[in-house]
């Protein structure tokens, strides 16, 4: 920026956007989800992946990780940094193999918080991805946390959990 008259012009321009922004607020009804579309995985992965979250994070009073399409956060991530992808698919392979999609969903999943080595990384990392991705939507922050953003907090004093003191 060369100058404070155009720091003060963005900050009009920003100001006026962000009013004209919130002139109009959708109802539920406005609001139709995007089709979605995974840019990385195979259909029967994103079916495997769906499963996969739907029970790290599953449907409660509240919705659940693949409810909040988790599963496309993770192929996005995925789809991103190929790498990754790759490892993530990789380990769905081995999910797979285990036996995943058919039942016992929720004892092998424990089986494997409980292990060491592979499954023991293997589920830490879809766990991650799992409680990286749901937190991060309405269904998360929203519905399940009640977190709306529009709370002015004038002190925060942290945790107040006695185990955490």
């Amino acid at each position: 920026m060369s100058s404070r008259r155009d720091l003060l012009q963005i900050g009009a321009a920003l100001t006026a956007a962000t009013v004209t922004a919130q002139e109009h607020h959708p109802s539920d009804q406005e609001i139709k989800p995007a089709k979605k579309t995974a840019r990385f995985f195979k259909p029967a992965e994103m079916e495997l992946l769906a499963k996969v979250v739907d029970r790290i994070i599953p449907r409660s009073d509240t919705p659940g990780a693949a409810d909040a399409n988790v599963h496309y956060f993770i192929d996005w991530q995925c789809h991103t940094n190929p790498k990754r992808g790759a490892q993530v698919r990789r380990d769905l392979r081995w999910i797979a193999l285990q036996g995943f999609a058919g039942g016992g969903q929720v004892a092998l999943l424990t089986q494997w918080s409980k292990s060491a080595g592979e499954p023991k990384r293997i589920f830490q990392s879809f766990k991650d991805l799992t409680v990286d991705g749901y937190y991060g939507t309405r269904e998360g922050l929203q519905v399940e946390l009640g977190w709306n953003a529009n709370t002015f907090v004038r002190e925060f004093k942290g945790c107040t959990h006695k185990e955490h003191a």
